[in-house]
């Protein structure tokens, strides 16, 4: 993002968000959902917004509509009356995604919507290894075009998404070298988006957990946690593309893939920041916090092979 871009940001400090109804998009996903429970549990009026209305959360405080960011005529009613909204990144392929986003940020600057929170990506960049951090960096330019207030959290990779990467011998491969990542916890990332849609609009942030960890660190860290023995295996991104290539069809799944690890070994989520602790008043969880708060999500990880 250019100076004159994060200058923009920081003068929305001075500007005020519109009372009124939260939009949450992308509601059925556990982000969004895991942040309406919390601000229904406040009282606030809530629209969930979702491509698949069965799914939403059934909360007292909120009304379900349907809405696609890949269909702008959904998105009017969605965001008319809004005084607040979380854009939750979109499905879809590298490009199509920040398009798709341009898409939410345009409908709400013509509701009128007072202030967008939108979850970003920790080291969006034009150039950044991964390709939807490189997504996030030209969605975030388009939403300051818009000119609607906005908060911008910028997480960092969640925990939870190297559990899907061991293999059944419990083994977690790709190019991440010796690169570390302050990888952050969903529920770090709700609560403060949730409490970012209660404050004043203004401001980019990294939002982390407290340490930078390699992937080694995670699997041993795992490994306490569930007595079974889980290791990281480094590898070349040739060797990495060559491997995934005949399981996935799609170029750009394993460009994913690849991408993913190649950011942390360039360190672009490395640095730790203080957002959790500023915006909820808790710091952020440790890896064990996490998974003894939520040991369900390491069911997959206690199979032997």
């Amino acid at each position: 993002m250019t100076d004159d871009a994060l200058a923009s940001v920081r003068r929305l400090n001075t500007k005020t968000s519109c009372s009124g109804v939260i939009l949450i998009t992308g509601a059925s996903g556990r982000v969004a959902r895991r942040t309406a429970e919390l601000l229904a549990r406040d009282g606030h009026g809530l629209r969930l917004m979702t491509r698949s209305p069965e799914r939403a959360p059934l909360l007292a405080a909120g009304e379900t509509v349907r809405g696609d960011f890949a269909e702008p005529a959904t998105l009017k009613d969605a965001f008319a009356g809004v005084g607040t909204a979380l854009v939750v990144s979109a499905s879809g392929e590298p490009g199509d995604r920040a398009r798709l986003h341009r898409n939410a940020f345009q409908a709400a600057a013509q509701a009128g919507v007072g202030h967008i929170v939108y979850l970003s990506l920790q080291g969006a960049a034009a150039d950044s290894k991964y390709p939807f951090s490189r997504d996030h960096y030209l969605s975030e330019e388009y939403l300051l075009a818009t000119g609607v207030p906005c908060t911008v959290l910028r997480n960092a990779f969640y925990l939870d998404m190297f559990l899907e990467r061991f293999d059944a011998a419990g083994v977690i491969r790709g190019p991440a070298g010796q690169g570390r990542g302050a990888f952050v916890s969903r529920e770090d990332v709700a609560r403060t988006a949730a409490a970012a849609l209660r404050q004043r609009p203004g401001g980019i942030y990294d939002v982390t957990g407290p340490e930078a960890l390699s992937v080694g660190d995670i699997a041993s860290r795992l490994s306490a946690l569930l007595g079974r023995q889980l290791r990281y295996e480094d590898e070349s991104a040739d060797a990495a593309r060559k491997r995934l290539s005949p399981l996935e069809p799609l170029a750009w799944r394993v460009d994913l893939s690849v991408g993913w690890f190649q950011a942390i070994a360039a360190g672009e989520l490395q640095r730790t920041s203080d957002t959790v602790l500023r915006f909820t008043g808790t710091a952020p969880l440790t890896l064990e916090g996490y998974f003894r708060a939520f040991p369900e999500l390491l069911r997959a990880l206690h199979r032997t092979p």
